[in-house]
C-alpha cells in the first residue's frame, strides 16, 4: 500500500541478509533514519534509481555481520508529512538530544539510554553530588584562587600554554590549577568512581588479542578548572577534538582504530571498540593528552546552560568519519589536513566542516552537581558569549581506566602532585608549588592514593 519504485520518498528501513537464518531484518533504531544517497543516476531502466546504487544497496547485516542488501523501494512522501501533527500537539517540547540519566538509575539496564549514548557519544549524568556539597566545594575553590593570588600569577606566565592558540576564539577562562582540595574531593569521590565504572563498561574492552583496560579500576587524570564570568564575549573555545590531531591520520594504531573508515566500511566502524586506543602515540606538546580516556567530562559547580558561555557538542559518535575523510578530498591541499596541526587540538572549522558544524548544539541546563561526558572522538566547543547572570564554573574530570598506558602516565603525574607542579600533560606553569592549602598526600583517601598510583 505504501511502497514505491522511485527515488523520492522515505527509504523503507529493511535489510535482507544473504543468510537464510537471518532473512528480513529491520534496521536497528540507533541507525535510523536511513537517508537517500546523492550519487544516483536516473536512467530509463524501469527500475528504482536506488536499486542501481551499489553504495546504497550493499550493507552489513546488523545481526550476523554478513553481507546484506537494503530495501530499494521507498514510501510515499505522505508517510513523512503525516507525522507533522505530533509537533503541533507538543510545540514546546525542547527535550535535549543529548541522553540523560540520574546517578541512582545507572545500575538499572536502560537499553534506550544505552543505545542513545552509543549513537550520540555523550551523556549527562545528573545528581552526582548533592547541592550543599557542591556549594561548599565551589566556595572553597574560589577562596583557594583568591587567597593565592592566582590571577596575578597567570598574567606572569600567560604565554606558556599554547595548546588553544590556533583555534579561532581566544583562550577561555580555564585555569592552570590541578591540586586544590576541592578538585581532589570531586575526582576521588565514591560517586565519581561509580559513574566512571559505568561509563567504562559502555566500551568493548576485551578482544581476541588482549584486554585493553580494567573497567572496574580507575586512575586519576588531573585537569583544570573553568570559571567564566557573566558578560564575557571574548573567551570562547572553537570546535575541536582532543586526544590527537595529525596523529589520527599518521599514527599506525590510529589507522587500525579507524580502519573501517579508511577502507570505506563506515557502517562497521564502532567508536566504542577500545582495541588499540591504549597504544596510540601522541606528538609531544603541552596539553596533549598522553592517556586513554573513555570519556572526557566535567562536573558543574554552578547552574549553567545555553547562552551561559558553557559547553557545546556535536552529538554524533561517528562524526570522526567525516573529519578523517574530509581531509582526503581534492579541495584540501596535499600538505594540509583541514587546518589540523602538530601538537594542537584537532581543528573543526567552517572552511572545511561547515556541514558537520550544523550539528553543534549547546548542552541543556545543568544544575550544580550534575556531570557531562563525551567520547574522545566527539567534537566539542565553548560558547563565545556568556550572556547569563552567574558564573559558569566547572571542574574537568575525565574517565581514565586502569591500563598500562594510563598507569605509566599516573606514575609520572604522582611525582608532580607531590611537588605541587603542573601535571606532565600541561604547560609547566607550576603555579601551585607554594600555594597555601594545596592538597598533599595527607589529604588523600585510600581511593585517592590508589587512583594517583601512590
Amino acid at each position: 500500500l505504501i511502497s514505491r519504485q522511485r527515488y523520492w520518498g522515505a527509504p523503507i528501513p529493511i535489510i535482507y541478509c544473504e543468510k537464510s537464518e537471518c532473512g528480513i531484518i529491520p534496521v536497528p533504531e540507533e541507525d535510523l533514519p536511513i537517508t537517500l544517497p546523492y550519487n544516483v543516476e536516473f536512467l530509463p531502466t524501469g527500475k528504482s534509481p536506488l536499486s542501481l546504487s551499489e553504495d546504497f544497496v550493499n550493507t552489513i547485516c546488523p545481526k550476523c555481520n554478513s553481507p546484506a542488501k537494503r530495501e530499494t523501494d521507498t514510501m510515499d512522501t505522505f508517510m513523512c508529512s503525516s507525522w507533522y501533527y505530533i509537533r503541533y500537539a507538543d510545540p514546546k517540547n525542547n527535550k535535549s538530544i543529548i541522553p540523560e540519566i540520574g546517578i541512582n538509575d545507572i545500575d538499572q539496564k536502560n537499553s534506550k539510554v544505552l543505545a542513545d549514548i552509543k549513537k550520540r557519544g555523550c551523556v549527562i549524568i545528573r545528581d552526582v553530588f548533592e547541592n550543599l556539597t557542591i556549594e561548599r566545594l565551589n566556595n572553597d575553590l574560589e577562596k583557594y584562587i583568591e587567597e593565592n593570588n592566582y590571577y596575578d600569577d597567570q598574567k606572569k606566565k600567560s604565554g606558556l600554554d599554547k595548546y588553544f592558540s590556533d583555534l579561532k576564539s581566544s583562550k577561555p577562562q580555564i585555569m592552570g590549577l590541578y591540586w586544590s582540595k576541592a578538585q581532589m574531593e570531586i575526582r576521588h569521590s565514591e560517586n565519581m568512581l561509580k559513574v566512571k565504572k559505568w561509563l567504562n563498561n559502555l566500551w568493548i574492552y576485551k578482544n581476541d588479542e588482549y584486554e585493553v583496560f580494567d573497567p572496574s579500576k580507575e586512575l586519576s587524570y588531573a585537569d583544570r578548572v573553568r570559571r567564566r564570568e557573566p558578560g564575557d564575549n571574548t573567551l570562547g573555545l572553537s570546535p575541536h577534538c582532543d586526544a590527537g590531531s595529525v596523529e589520527r591520520w599518521s599514527d599506525d594504531y590510529y589507522q587500525k582504530i579507524y580502519k573501517d573508515i579508511f577502507s570505506d566500511n563506515f557502517l562497521k566502524f564502532n567508536p566504542f571498540d577500545a582495541k588499540y586506543r591504549d597504544k596510540t602515540t601522541e606528538f609531544e606538546s603541552p596539553a596533549v593528552a598522553h592517556v586513554f580516556r573513555t570519556f572526557q567530562g566535567w562536573t558543574a559547580l554552578t547552574e549553567q546552560g545555553p547562552n551561559d558561555g558553557t559547553l557545546q557538542l556535536i552529538p554524533i559518535a561517528k562524526a570522526m568519519a567525516y573529519i578523517l575523510t574530509r581531509a582526503l578530498l581534492d579541495d584540501v591541499p596535499k600538505d594540509e589536513l583541514c587546518g589540523s596541526k602538530l601538537g594542537k587540538a584537532l581543528s573543526v572549522n567552517k572552511e572545511y566542516h561547515s556541514l558537520l558544524l550544523e550539528g553543534l548544539i549547546s548542552i541543556p541546563n545543568m544544575k550544580p552537581g550534575d556531570t557531562v561526558w563525551w567520547h574522545p572522538d566527539v567534537v566539542h566547543a565553548v560558547e563565545d558569549h556568556h550572556t547569563g547572570k552567574g558564573y559558569s564554573n566547572v571542574v574537568y574530570v575525565g574517565s581514565t581506566p586502569y591500563c598500562e598506558k594510563n598507569l605509566a602516565y599516573a606514575k609520572k603525574q604522582s611525582q608532580k602532585f607531590l611537588e605541587g607542579k603542573s601535571p606532565p600533560d600541561f604547560a609547566a606553569e607550576d603555579y601551585e608549588v607554594a600555594y597555601k592549602d594545596r592538597a598533599t598526600i595527607k589529604d588523600l583517601t585510600l581511593l585517592g592514593k590508589k587512583q594517583l598510583a601512590l
